[in-house]
């Protein structure tokens, strides 16, 4: 009898496939509304993908890690440039670019994109002796970054664009850099969001300043970072003019949700409507009238998270949310346990961006954080979304098996 590999991990592909079994049955009921514009056979199209995303997920998971590192250069660049051809030659839907078409399969290069940024950016920061602490230690890491990221703003697509900016630093601080450096590191960004209220912006100029003097980072780099989050906050207002107005829309209804109750605020009103309806238990499956009703937009894709919570409740969030949490933790033990340090960096990537996605969708369909676009990971209704994260968890497990190599 052959036996089970010494890594493998029971309870993560039970959990992968408990969240995949509850995000089908949610399309399933998402795609039961009264509603022209939704194709009520998404759900089979779905349980398609998710078919073929468990083959990506047991492909990915066969391959060993060193011949994952080995094709990150060639995996990266063909992202880019699967990218750049989005721009030239791609397929446009809701005001944005950002699909290809071939032989009737339409897909988003972005989804994956991410997982190949990741690969490459771990196979830099594993063939480095030293911590990345220094602004010239980092330009690479980040350029490798920004690249992908500039190519999918400019489709635009700024939810999955904001996904590429947490990738960085979870690696980085797994790469053995200080957390001092790294809080440095991503002072612009962090200025950048606080540039929104003068009051909120000072304070975090004190507090940068302080955390610059006590720092233990080369002079250069710290007023270099100083220098650079007063710009952004400076900048930032500026460049509040060069969104896009949808976008622009979606962050003034965050604000004030009920002055924009016909409009921009019509989502995010709807979406509170629904899971606040669900009470403690739900009103029961295929029994939301927010749903039903076509009330509620974007429920298969973006806003897939209302629907359970209208009907399984806080009990049923809770449970989904607990799911993805012990994933996370699962998923985390895998990259300590790992001796490569290629392999511990790609699952600490690969879960920062699933966690960052999870946060930011749910957060968008509570009224927490502005309006996205960004799908819910494994449940959102999306064929490149699904398979490619089935795969990138893939990995994940995979790189589990071979904990010890």
């Amino acid at each position: 009898m052959r036996r089970r590999p010494e890594g493998f991990d029971p309870v993560f592909l039970a959990l992968t496939l408990a969240l995949l079994a509850i995000g089908l049955v949610t399309i399933y009921s998402a795609c039961q509304a009264d509603d022209p514009d939704l194709r009520s056979d998404a759900w089979k199209r779905q349980i398609l993908f998710a078919a073929v995303g468990l083959i990506a997920f047991t492909l990915c998971a066969a391959i060993p890690h060193p011949l994952w590192e080995r094709l990150s250069p060639v995996l990266y660049m063909g992202a880019l440039g699967v990218l750049g051809a989005v721009l030239i030659v791609g397929t446009a839907g809701g005001g944005a670019t950002r699909w290809i078409t071939v032989g009737g399969f339409r897909f988003q290069p972005s989804e994956p994109a991410k997982i190949a940024t990741i690969l490459f950016l771990a196979r830099y920061l594993a063939s480095r002796r030293r911590p990345p602490e220094s602004f010239g230690a980092l330009a690479l890491p980040v350029l490798l970054v920004l690249i992908p990221m500039g190519l999918v703003l400019r489709e635009p697509d700024l939810g999955t664009s904001l996904v590429f900016l947490v990738i960085a630093p979870p690696m980085l601080y797994w790469s053995r850099a200080s957390v001092g450096y790294l809080l440095l590191s991503v002072s612009p960004l962090v200025s950048v969001v606080c540039a929104s209220s003068l009051p909120s912006w000072t304070v975090f100029i004190v507090g940068l300043l302080v955390l610059a003097y006590y720092s233990r980072a080369l002079l250069f780099d710290r007023i270099l970072y100083v220098s650079l989050s007063v710009l952004a906050g400076i900048v930032t207002p500026l460049l509040w003019g060069r969104l896009e107005p949808y976008q622009r829309q979606r962050f003034i209804a965050f604000l004030d949700p009920e002055s924009y109750s016909s409009g921009a605020g019509y989502q995010i009103i709807q979406s509170k409507v629904a899971v606040g309806s669900g009470g403690l238990t739900g009103v029961g499956f295929l029994e939301g009238t927010q749903k039903g009703l076509a009330f509620l937009p974007a429920r298969h894709t973006d806003f897939i998270f209302s629907v359970l919570g209208e009907e399984f409740g806080f009990v049923g969030t809770l449970t989904v949310l607990a799911l993805f949490t012990a994933l996370l933790v699962r998923g985390f033990r895998i990259a300590a346990a790992a001796r490569d340090r290629f392999a511990g960096l790609t699952v600490v990537g690969i879960l920062s961006i699933l966690a960052f996605q999870v946060f930011l969708n749910i957060g968008v369909t509570l009224g927490l954080v502005p309006v996205t676009g960004l799908p819910l990971p494994i449940f959102s209704y999306g064929g490149t979304s699904l398979i490619s994260t089935l795969g990138a968890l893939g990995i994940v497990f995979g790189i589990g098996i071979r904990r010890r190599i």
